[in-house]
C-alpha cells in the first residue's frame, strides 16, 4: 500500500493565530524565536530548496499533544509562492505525496514540475510528516532494508521497542494537527487538499479534525479510513487489472488465460521457490514473491505490467530468467532512502514512522491488547477461515503475505491510539481519482472514500495504475487543477486519449 502541496499574514497576527493553535515555540529556520513575532524564513535555493519563490521554516509542537511530559518536536515546512507575481494567491495547496514515511519537502521539485500550471495562481505549501527528513526523524535502529518478510516484522517490533512510549507520537492525527498549526501559523485561512495514496488517508483525517479549515480536497490514489485487513478489494482488483490489460491489447494476451497461468506458476513456485541473490543477499522467489511482483507492476503501469503474461508463459516453459530479473529490480521493501535538493541532503522516506504510523493507525485483524503468541493464533487461525477462491489467482497465504497483512503483529504497544475512522468529515467539494488497473488503491476503495464526502466525486482513469497525475500527457493533472479553480468536474475528454499499456505477446508453449 505504497505513489502523491501559503500566503503569509503579518507576522504578529500569524503567531497569535498559532499561539491559539497550541504550538510550543515557532521559529523559522536558522532563526531563534523572538517574541511573539519570530523572524522571517529562509528564502531561495541555499538551504531551502531548488525551487523559486520558496520560503522554509518550522514550529515546535508537542510530540503527544495529550502528553506533554513526553516533549516537543520540530515540523518543518517550506512555502512555495505562485509564479504569477501580478495577481494574488487564489489560494493554499497542502500536498503529501503518500508513504507513511515519506518526506513532502524532498520532492518540492517533482511537485513544482508536475503542477507548474496550478503553481502560476496558487501557493504550495509542503509540510514534512513528523518523524521524517527535516520534521524531526525518526531513528530506531533500522539502518538497512529488510531483506525478507520475516526480517520486516522483526524490524518493526524493534522499532516499536526503541521508540517506546514516543511511538505514539506518530499517527496521522498528530500530522494533521501539525498541518493545521503550520497553516495557522502563515494565517492562511482554509487550504487545499490534495493526498497521493497514503496522503489521501492523512488529508481525510485533517478534513475530520479541522473541518474549518478546508476550501476542497483532490485525493488521488484514494483509500477510505476504513480497510479491509485482510485486502480481498486488492485480489479482486489485481483479476480485473489483468482482465482489462489483456481486453484492450488487441489479441495479444487473454485475461482468463492469464490469470490460469499465474495460478500455475504461484502453485509451482510454492511447491519450489526459486533461489537467486541480490545485492549479495541470497533470496527466494516463492508465490508470494511473484504476488508481490505482480502486484507491484499492476500498481505501476504502465512500467511493466505489460511484460507479465510473456514473463509467466516463459516461466511456465522453464525460462525464469526475465522473472528473476524482476525480483532484483523490485524495491525493498523498506528501508530509509536520501536524496539531495540543491545543497540540502534530503531522507525521503523513514521506515520508522512508516511502521509507527501504520501500527498505531490502522485496524488490524488481532486483538492489539494481547500478547503477541496469542496474536499470533489469532491471526493464522481468522486467516486459515477465509475463503481461497478469493484469493485467485495466488492463494491467501501468498497474497496476505505479499501485502503485509500481518506487519505490526510484533508491536509491542498494546495500547495504541488507534484512528477513528468515522464522520463528521468538512462539507466541500472532494475529487477522488483512481486509474482502472490499479490493485494498491482500488477503484472500488476509491467509490469508499469519496462516499465519506457529502460531495465526493469519483473519476476513473483508464490505462493507468497507481498515482494517475504522473502520465506524461498532462491529463489527468490538468482536470485536477480546473477541479481545484472551480470547485467542479469540468471536461474529461482527454482521458480518452490514454492509450492502452503496451502487451508483449506471449509466445506459443506447452499450456
Amino acid at each position: 500500500m505504497k505513489a502523491e502541496h501559503k500566503i503569509r499574514s503579518a507576522l504578529a497576527a500569524a503567531a497569535a493565530v498559532a499561539a491559539a493553535a497550541g504550538v510550543v515555540v515557532a521559529a523559522p529556520d536558522g532563526a531563534a524565536a523572538d517574541g511573539a513575532a519570530g523572524t522571517r524564513a529562509r528564502t531561495g535555493p541555499q538551504g531551502c530548496t531548488q525551487v523559486p519563490n520558496a520560503e522554509c521554516g518550522t514550529i515546535r509542537v508537542s510530540l503527544v499533544r495529550a502528553r506533554p511530559e513526553l516533549g516537543s518536536t520540530t515540523v518543518a515546512y517550506v512555502l512555495i509562492r505562485h509564479t504569477d507575481r501580478g495577481r494574488p494567491t487564489a489560494g493554499t495547496v497542502a500536498f503529501n505525496p503518500g508513504g507513511p514515511g515519506s518526506s513532502t519537502i524532498a520532492l518540492a521539485p517533482r511537485l513544482a514540475q508536475l503542477h507548474a500550471d496550478l503553481l502560476a495562481d496558487h501557493d504550495f505549501l509542503l509540510v514534512d510528516p513528523r518523524g521524517v527528513n527535516r520534521s524531526g526523524a525518526v531513528d530506531c535502529g533500522l539502518t538497512a532494508p529488510s531483506a525478507t518478510h520475516s526480517q520486516l516484522l522483526k524490524d518493526a517490533g524493534r522499532c516499536g521497542r526503541a521508540l517506546g512510549d514516543r511511538s505514539r507520537a506518530y499517527t496521522s492525527a498528530e500530522t494533521a494537527d501539525d498541518i493545521d498549526a503550520v497553516r495557522a501559523r502563515l494565517g492562511i485561512p482554509k487550504l487545499i487538499l490534495q493526498g497521493m495514496s497514503y496522503g489521501t488517508y492523512l488529508m481525510t483525517v485533517y478534513a475530520q479534525r479541522h473541518p474549518g479549515s478546508v476550501r476542497s480536497m483532490v485525493l488521488s490514489g484514494a483509500y477510505p479510513l476504513t480497510r479491509d485487513t485482510w485486502f480481498r478489494s486488492n485480489a479482486r482488483a489485481m483479476r480485473r487489472s489483468v482482465r482489462l490489460l489483456c481486453a484492450r491489447s488487441g489479441g495479444r494476451c487473454d485475461g482468463d488465460r492469464v490469470l490460469a497461468d499465474l495460478a500455475r506458476l504461484s502453485q509451482r513456485l510454492r511447491q519450489r521457490p526459486i533461489g537467486y541473490t541480490a545485492e549479495g543477499v541470497d533470496r527466494r522467489l516463492d508465490d508470494a514473491a511473484l504476488a508481490s511482483l505482480v502486484y507491484r507492476a499492476a500498481s505501476n503501469i504502465p512500467a511493466q505490467i505489460g511484460g507479465v503474461p510473456a514473463m509467466v508463459s516463459a516461466a511456465l516453459r522453464g525460462d525464469s530468467t526475465t522473472l528473476v530479473e524482476l525480483a532484483r529490480r523490485a524495491t525493498p521493501i523498506s528501508g530509509n532512502r536520501g536524496g539531495t535538493d540543491g545543497d540540502v541532503r534530503e531522507q525521503d522516506y523513514n521506515d520508522g514512522q512508516s511502521h509507527a504510523v501504520a501500527c498505531n493507525d490502522y485496524r488490524w485483524s488481532w486483538d492489539r491488547s494481547a500478547p503477541i503468541k496469542t496474536r499470533l493464533r489469532q491471526y493464522t487461525a481468522a486467516r486459515a477461515a477465509l475463503p481461497e477462491a478469493d484469493y485467485t489467482p495466488f492463494g491467501k497465504v501468498a497474497w496476505t503475505k505479499a501485502l503485509r497483512s500481518d506487519n505490526c503483529i510484533l508491536w509491542p504497544d498494546r495500547r495504541p491510539p488507534v484512528q477513528r475512522t468515522s464522520g463528521p468529515f468538512a462539507d466541500v467539494p472532494v475529487l477522488v481519482v483512481s486509474g482502472d488497473l490499479d490493485p494498491n488503491t482500488t477503484t472500488e476503495q476509491g467509490r469508499q472514500a469519496a462516499a465519506q464526502f457529502r460531495h465526493g466525486t469519483l473519476l476513473e482513469v483508464p490505462n493507468l495504475g497507481h498515482i494517475t497525475e504522473v502520465e506524461p500527457s498532462g491529463c489527468v493533472a490538468s482536470i485536477q487543477h480546473a477541479f481545484i479553480r472551480t470547485g467542479h468536474l469540468g471536461d474529461t475528454r482527454c482521458l480518452a486519449k490514454i492509450p492502452p499499456v503496451p502487451v508483449e505477446k506471449s509466445p506459443p508453449g506447452v499450456r
